[in-house]
């Protein structure tokens, strides 16, 4: 196995206010180690139950 693949790497983040995101299906984007937007997005559902 290649070892230099099991590295633990920032890939990408993503900070949101949990009270701000509507309920339905949600687009993230995504920003690198240095804060910049990326290209990457994440398809997301958001329920919210109490």
């Amino acid at each position: 196995m290649d070892d230099e693949r099991l590295g633990d790497d920032l890939a990408a983040w993503a900070c949101f206010r949990l009270d701000r995101l509507r309920p339905g299906l949600r687009m993230l984007h995504l920003y690198d180690s240095n804060g910049v937007i990326t290209k990457g997005v994440l398809l997301v559902r958001i329920r919210k139950t109490e």
